[in-house]
């Protein structure tokens, strides 16, 4: 007998462990997240969950059941969307619990409450009752007033114990977009967003300014349901017909402004016998000057086409490059319109602008982009500044050059000033870098005076020079400079302008060609 005692007590000790093990014992508390975390009575409100043990979960709502059956995951996941109950303004509860009856198997999550407004209405004609319907404010909430426009109505209303109250008022005869608020002396006129309600008929334009060209939105309200034949004017001009409004009195229609000169236009909207000419208000729509360029990029000596709209009429139109002026011009016709056409400008830089002036002070501007910039001036190297150069440049040259210049002396005799001979000189420069092939212009001047050089060298492939016997330079001071040009034409600025002066030579050789020659004598003498 004991011993079967024994035997139940010894079964339940292995059992026990066993159950507890089997048993869904979550891994950690159970979290959620809610988005938004405020909002008025209707709001959508995202929840996600993790965490959980069970299968199905229950959303609470202040201690009442919103939503049951959600369903959770095998990792213990949910996710839903619940709508804002009609509920009092301030925080509120959001608790979700599964079917494990697990504590630790419930999440919280705190919602605040703002107050609203919905209308009812939101489209009608002059002198209609719409029903106003505040909710999310305060419980019993009193001396509620409307506003239309900023201006209060007389009456007033008070909030239930969920903070839900209505008003009915009569519209106003304006037509078009107006804006209704509330407010009370608990809650703030900014505290809530206002409706919009449309005085109809009525038509919307978005934009209400831009280009020729610029697409508009052109929404109308009002209109019998499934009214057809409507149509829009553009200074009493008809742009687009036999548009059909929707079961709602609704249409909506998109186009492009048609070519006007600057300024205000009138764009008009009309049906059929229902709504004629003159029912639905102008709407006010403002052309301003623009300008586009074909095509868009090029280099230099590439073929720009500008053509212009939105300008007054009969207008000159004037170009500039970068503002480099071009000599080009246009005038615009009837509509502001103009087209006209020149050669892109060599530019150091990429995006360059392209400006068009008209005589009654209009303008605009496009962006050409140059696909190969000019290159950079190169940088002087030697000769540096006020170098002096030597044009016998050792003793041999003293004798040799001598001799060369007394038969060019008898040989051109009376044609002017001759060189002593050819300086042993180089001219170097950096090299400029660039994806382009690049070649190098030289000039050397006498003095600084380049309206009249001595020495013009085009098309140097590399980036130094040294005089030829062609290039003989005679006793004075000069000048030189030099510039990159690129493979399609393109120049850089010219580089810095440096002087050197060119002498007989150096006082060593001067020394030197006097002692030689003693020295020569005396040993014959000797």
């Amino acid at each position: 007998m004991h011993s079967k005692g024994l035997l139940v007590f010894v079964a339940l000790i292995f059992t026990l462990p066993l159950i507890f093990l089997v048993s869904p014992i979550p891994v950690h508390a159970a979290g959620i997240t809610i988005a938004p975390a405020s909002g008025s009575v209707g709001t959508s409100v995202q929840v996600s969950g993790n965490g959980f043990s069970g299968r199905l979960a229950t959303i609470n709502w202040d201690d009442q059941i919103i939503l049951t059956r959600i369903p959770i995951s095998e990792a213990g996941e949910l996710t839903c969307e619940l709508k804002v109950p009609s509920d009092c303004k301030g925080n509120h509860i959001i608790k979700i619990t599964d079917d494990s009856n697990w504590t630790s198997s419930t999440a919280l999550a705190t919602f605040t409450v703002l107050p609203g407004m919905q209308i009812f209405p939101r489209i009608g004609r002059p002198y209609t009752s719409v029903t106003i319907i505040g909710n999310g404010f305060s419980p019993l909430e009193k001396d509620i007033r409307v506003a239309w426009d900023g201006i209060v109505f007389p009456n007033s209303a008070t909030a239930n114990h969920l903070g839900i109250w209505s008003i009915n008022v009569e519209v106003p005869p304006s037509k078009g977009e107006h804006y209704i608020g509330a407010f009370s002396s608990f809650t703030d006129a900014s505290e809530i967003e206002e409706v919009k309600f449309i005085v109809s008929p009525f038509a919307k334009v978005k934009p209400l300014s831009g280009p020729v060209g610029t697409e508009i939105q052109v929404d109308g309200f009002g209109f019998r349901t499934s009214e057809d034949g409507i149509t829009i004017m553009w200074d009493k001009r008809i742009i687009l017909t036999n548009l059909i409004a929707g079961t709602d009195g609704v249409f909506s229609a998109t186009l492009k402004i048609p070519p006007s000169t600057r300024g205000h236009h009138k764009l008009g909207v009309f049906g059929n016998d229902f709504m004629p000419i003159g029912e639905i208000p102008d709407t006010d729509f403002n052309i301003v000057p623009n300008i586009e360029v074909q095509p868009t990029s090029g280099n230099k000596g590439t073929k720009v086409t500008v053509n212009g709209t939105g300008f007054t009429e009969d207008e000159t139109i004037t170009l500039s490059f970068e503002g480099t002026p071009l000599n080009v011009k246009a005038s615009t016709d009837n509509t502001g319109s103009f087209s006209v056409a020149f050669e892109a400008l060599q530019s150091r830089v990429q995006d360059n602008k392209v400006k068009a002036i008209g005589s009654a002070g209009n303008s605009a501007e496009a962006i050409f982009i140059m696909e190969k910039i000019a290159p950079l001036a190169p940088t002087l190297l030697s000769p540096t500044v006020g170098e002096k150069l030597g044009i016998f440049d050792s003793v041999g040259d003293v004798f040799l050059g001598t001799a060369k210049h007394l038969i060019g002396i008898i040989i051109f005799s009376g044609s002017g000033q001759q060189g002593f001979g050819v300086p042993n000189v180089t001219f170097d420069w950096s090299d400029v870098e660039t994806e382009a092939k690049i070649t190098y212009d030289l000039e050397i001047a006498r003095g600084d005076n380049f309206s009249s050089q001595v020495l013009i060298k085009q098309g140097l492939v590399g980036s130094e020079y040294t005089l030829s016997k062609d290039d003989a330079l005679g006793r004075d001071s000069y000048s030189w400079r030099v510039k990159a040009v690129d493979d399609i034409g393109g120049e850089s600025p010219w580089s810095e302008v440096r002087e050197f002066e060119m002498i007989p030579m150096s006082s060593q050789v001067l020394i030197l060609s006097l002692v030689i020659p003693f020295l020569f004598i005396v040993a014959i003498v000797a």
